[in-house]
């Protein structure tokens, strides 16, 4: 087992109720098994908000990162993680 740590903004804090949380995966995991993950425990609101269409990949407004490098420069969904790793899953940030 491993433990890692994930921080939410936006539109997500309000459907899982916190803005970081760790949670507990078997050793190997990837993007896909945490993303199942967290749709299991906080329901099909995170799904659907998360994912794109097809539920295969992730919605285009959403980028996720881990320690701080996205996920569409490594293995995407495939990427294996590793214990204590923060991942963040956020949308994108405007200004103005």
């Amino acid at each position: 087992m491993m433990r890692v740590t994930v921080r939410v903004m936006g539109n997500l804090i309000g459907i899982i109720g916190c803005n970081s949380f760790v949670i507990k995966l078997d050793k190997n995991a990837t993007i896909h098994d945490l993303l199942k993950k967290i749709s299991e425990l906080h329901g099909e609101k995170f799904k659907k908000e998360v994912l794109n269409q097809e539920g295969k990949g992730l919605a285009p407004r959403y980028k996720i990162l881990i320690n701080g490098k996205n996920i569409k420069t490594m293995d995407y969904f495939d990427t294996v993680l590793e214990n204590g790793q923060t991942i963040h899953i956020m949308p994108p940030v405007a200004g103005g």
